[in-house]
This record gives C-alpha cells, structure tokens and sequence, in this order.
C-alpha cells in the first residue's frame, strides 16, 4: 500500500498537496537529508577547524534553511512560492518534511532539542575527560 503525506498549504499556496512514496520522491526525499545532513557536517568541521563551539542557535538556522529549500523541491514549488514556504507556520513545514522523511526513509530530521541534548552530552564527556577525578566521584 501506497504511503502518503498530505502538506495543507491551501491558505498560503493556493492548494494542499498529498506526496505518494514514489521512487521520483523517495531519491527526492534521500537528497534533500543528504543536503541538510551536509550542510550540518560542513558547519561542524569548520567550527572545528576554527577552533570554535558549536553552536544551537547555528543548527537551527541550518536545518530550517534546508527544511524550507527541500520542502520546496519535494512539492516543485518556484521559488517565489518556496519563499512563501517561510512565512507559513514552521512547525507545520517541519512536521510536514519530517513525517514525509521518516515514512519514505524511516530517518528523523535532526531537531534542536536533540541536538541540544548531544551537545551536552559531548560537553560532558569532555569535561570528563579532562577532569578524571570527577568519574571517580561518582
């Protein structure tokens, strides 16, 4: 059985669209996380390169860029419609391309929350490591 995702855009876009997991779609769909899942690993390796943090702020603004650009070319939008793509809820958009990444790829689009949670979660082991008392303590 077919797997679908409906967008409702109707009040921005004119209409509401519903994507099938065809294969057009699906290598559509596998280089749109490609492209966002670059995009983050460029940004991390030249905060890296910099010596700089990572910062959450920095990943937000990567993955909703990608989520609004990949959105866009998932339902061959123009441009000028994939720019009013930005002034409708992000929340719906996100929602939208996330349920169409996890039925057609069975992935999850990275979100803030989790991201904050690994960053944290780096940080401490850092901090571990360079301080061993603290794993003795415990």
């Amino acid at each position: 059985m077919a797997k679908t995702v409906t967008f409702n855009a109707k009040d921005v876009l004119g209409k509401d669209f519903t994507i099938v997991d065809t294969n057009k779609n699906i290598k559509l769909v596998s280089k749109g996380m490609r492209n966002l899942l670059e995009a983050i690993d460029k940004y991390e390796t030249k905060q890296q390169e910099a010596n700089k943090p990572v910062i959450v702020m920095d990943y937000i603004d990567i993955i909703s860029e990608n989520v609004i650009t990949e959105t866009g070319k998932l339902l061959g939008l123009t441009k000028a419609d994939t720019a009013k793509l930005e002034d409708m809820s992000y929340s719906d958009v996100f929602e939208f391309y996330s349920k169409v990444v996890d039925k057609f790829l069975a992935m999850k689009v990275p979100n803030p929350t989790d991201i904050q949670q690994g960053i944290e979660a780096m940080n401490k082991a850092a901090a571990e490591e360079q301080d061993p008392k603290s794993k003795e303590d415990k």
